[in-house]
């Protein structure tokens, strides 16, 4: 049972939580955005795949709004970029050092923090049980923190 557990752990990853083909965002990242319920604007400061859909961060009366899709629609408008273009793409394979052994994981979400980029990775299977509600699969990290792998 032990070596079942050892071989889930080390594979997941390859698999994108999306299947085959990756759904298109509805919004680019610093796009400004119109809210569905309201005529009050923000933009786009990330994005991550969660409950089969992707979710948007979007910076709104200083505040974040963690929506889907349907709860605002775009505008076109791209704020000007004061950060650097970031390092990796969404679906990307990057390795990452959780352990003795670098494992590979995929980029799940991208996220634009005080001139920073982080980056979305699972840290655990989905598939094992959940071992605490408030406990996230995902962790968010810097580029530095990971390694793009071709494959």
């Amino acid at each position: 049972m032990i070596n079942q557990i050892v071989t889930l752990e080390s594979c997941w990853h390859s698999s994108v939580p999306w299947g085959k083909a990756m759904p298109a965002l509805a919004v680019q990242i610093l796009e400004k955005v119109l809210l569905s319920s309201s005529d009050i604007s923000g933009y786009c400061c990330g994005v991550q795949w969660e409950r089969q859909e992707w979710i948007y961060a979007i910076v709104c009366c200083r505040e974040i709004l963690y929506l889907p899709q349907e709860e605002f629609s775009g505008t076109n408008v791209v704020e000007k970029a004061t950060v650097a273009t970031p390092a990796f793409k969404l679906g990307d394979v990057v390795e990452v050092d959780f352990s003795e052994e670098p494992s590979r994981r995929i980029i799940q979400g991208i996220f634009s923090l005080k001139n920073n980029w982080l980056y979305a990775v699972e840290w655990r299977s989905p598939i094992l049980s959940e071992m605490a509600s408030a406990q996230s699969r995902i962790i968010w990290l810097a580029d530095v923190d990971l390694v793009k792998v071709n494959v």
